[in-house]
């Protein structure tokens, strides 16, 4: 490496996976950062504001911010201020995944009412992530699945808070609009809840989230779902299971009698 003097104050940290996105921007892999970190001290401008973009998981955050402690206890190279106040990750119990690599969303906030707010927290571990990165945006699924996992985090944090036993999410409809790239870097999502019809027996809700990078709404999704308890529903696809059972049954006895006559 040369002896070039790097000058820009801020310096953008994303997964590996996302290294096309590095040309030309003041964007490093966290790679490439770890290999920075032993640079002379001459090398560097002053201290350099590090912003977390998309990628990284919690350990990986982790271990970074432990090494920049100890190599530079004083902060007069490495500002970490941005890394150190993410969001937490949504608990697994209202993302509704075991692996905290699966959960593409920071712990929702409430804002004002009926709407809300979520930090987008792309791990590369996840499962949709996988070894198909291409290009240097985020690829569409990763963001339905952040909106799927926004409303079970929402409705479960906020709004289920008189259904005490196991409940189930049953979908009616999505809608999804792209209006531009999603690039790996911050990015929020802004929830609003349209409309709620509630009662004893279930919780039903139309919802609408915009993706928001860079002030803009990239990608819109929308949701209608149903909130039901785990048993009324265990009961409920108990009786269509059945049903269809006995419409495949007749079906075929139908499309043999034919054959026979």
């Amino acid at each position: 490496m040369s002896d070039k003097i790097l000058t820009f104050g801020t310096l953008i940290v994303v997964a590996d996976e996302f290294t096309e996105f590095t040309s030309d921007k003041p964007v490093v892999t966290l790679s490439q950062l770890r290999a920075m970190l032993s640079l002379p001290e001459h090398m560097l401008s002053g201290p350099m504001q590090l912003l977390p973009g998309q990628g990284l998981s919690d350990l990986e955050i982790a271990d970074l911010l432990q090494q920049i402690t100890v190599q530079d206890p004083a902060g007069s190279r490495w500002d970490t201020t941005l890394f150190r106040n993410l969001s937490d990750r949504a608990d697994a119990e209202f993302s509704h995944k075991r692996k905290s690599c699966n959960t593409l969303i920071g712990s929702p906030t409430k804002v004002a009412e009926d709407t809300y707010s979520l930090d987008l927290r792309i791990d590369h571990g996840c499962e949709l992530m996988g070894h198909h990165q291409t290009g240097q945006h985020i690829q569409g699924m990763l963001l339905v699945e952040a909106a799927r996992q926004s409303f079970l985090a929402v409705t479960g944090k906020y709004l289920l808070t008189d259904m005490e036993e196991k409940t189930y999410f049953v979908i009616t409809s999505m809608t999804t609009e792209f209006n531009g790239f999603v690039f790996p870097l911050p990015a929020h999502i802004e929830y609003r809840v349209l409309s709620s019809d509630v009662n004893e027996r279930r919780h039903k809700y139309q919802v609408e989230m915009d993706f928001i990078q860079g002030g803009e709404p990239r990608t819109r999704v929308g949701y209608a779902f149903t909130v039901y308890s785990h048993q009324v529903i265990l009961e409920k696809e108990a009786t269509l299971a059945l049903d269809a059972a006995k419409c495949a049954l007749a079906s075929t006895n139908s499309e043999a009698s034919a054959r026979a006559a």
